[in-house]
């Protein structure tokens, strides 16, 4: 089992403090994170993509190509990257050369989005991003293992004997992901292409996705990318006791949610669209029975370790950074994860 650390890019006020860090900061600060997950020993670092709002990191690969100059080890990917609304050669390209800078240690993970605005604002059609989606991983995937590619399709002019440069270092192909389980259809693709499934774990905990990996695995088809693996992603917080945890992670945890839930998705939503009702974040249900982890160190790897055995986990990912959490106190969760939870879930 392998372990990596998320940064979503949230950008919001501290809701302790009202304190609203600098664009500029809130990236220096990434960098930071990043090279401490790597000296603790996590395997991946992920950065998420969005536009037009509060999460702020709009380009993933631009941050992990200044991370692989700070790292040496650690692999760079996405959480995730949203492939159908960018040119699949230009993708192929950026990631190919997050390869190259870091000497093999990229890849992505890539999903169509919860939010249909995105679509709209980069100038794509999200009734069709089913399509846009399949059509642009096979496309990527055929210019990172092919030089001289021909292809056509339907969502773009045709490729004429092109070849991506850089060419990746990874052979025949940077690792990627789908990441899927909101609908049944990205989770077949994923089986259908032969490739790693990601658990969008945000809103509900990857329990509740056990059915749709069941028929990802049945039904997986292998293509000479590596078997089926499943990963998932946590919002996480590991504190000496869970009254620390309540102090100072419960109330940037609850707006958070907050935001996403009743801000957000009605911001994303289409003109004309029924917003759904949300109702307000309840922290002790969300780290009890909702896509939450929080607590001691005992109490997190209990819930961990009903992850990995009922889902029977590949991966866990952890989105540590929430809610403007200062970052002396994400340092020392993650630190507390790689001394006294991880070697205990999965001893190495």
């Amino acid at each position: 089992m392998k372990f990596g650390v998320i940064t979503l890019g949230d950008n919001r006020p501290d809701p302790l403090t009202g304190r609203l860090r600098t664009a500029a900061e809130h990236h220096r600060g990434i960098l930071e994170l990043a090279e401490r997950s790597e000296a603790l020993g996590f395997d991946s670092f992920h950065v998420g993509e969005h536009h037009g709002c509060d999460y702020i990191t709009s380009t993933p690969s631009v941050v992990l190509g200044a991370v692989a100059a700070r790292t040496e080890r650690i692999t760079l990917s996405t959480a995730t990257a949203l492939l159908p609304v960018h040119d699949a050669v230009r993708f192929a390209e950026d990631y190919a050369t997050v390869d190259v800078l870091s000497n093999g240690r990229a890849e992505v993970i890539v999903s169509r989005g919860i939010l249909p605005r995105t679509y709209t604002d980069l100038g794509f059609e999200y009734a069709r991003s089913r399509e846009l989606f399949k059509e642009k991983i096979e496309l990527v995937l055929r210019l990172w293992r092919e030089e001289d590619v021909n292809w056509e399709g339907e969502f773009r002019d045709p490729v004429r004997g092109y070849t991506v440069q850089p060419r990746p270092v990874q052979q025949p192909n940077p690792p990627l992901w789908v990441g899927g389980g909101f609908s049944e259809e990205s989770v077949l693709l994923a089986a259908e292409l032969g490739l790693p499934l990601m658990l969008p774990s945000v809103i509900f905990p990857p329990t509740h996705f056990v059915p749709l990996v069941d028929q990802y695995r049945a039904g997986f088809q292998d293509r000479g990318f590596g078997g089926p693996l499943v990963g998932a992603l946590s919002h996480t917080h590991c504190a000496k006791d869970l009254d620390t945890v309540r102090e100072r992670y419960a109330p940037r945890h609850v707006e958070y949610m907050n935001w996403v839930g009743q801000e957000l998705l009605p911001w994303a939503l289409p003109p004309g669209v029924e917003v759904p009702v949300v109702p307000p974040v309840d922290f002790e249900a969300s780290v009890t029975t909702g896509p939450g982890v929080a607590g001691s160190p005992q109490q997190v790897l209990d819930r961990l370790s009903e992850f990995k055995e009922v889902v029977g986990l590949d991966r866990q990912l952890f989105h540590v950074d929430t809610g403007a959490l200062p970052q002396d106190a994400v340092f020392e969760s993650l630190e507390l994860l790689a001394t006294e939870v991880l070697p205990k879930l999965d001893p190495r």
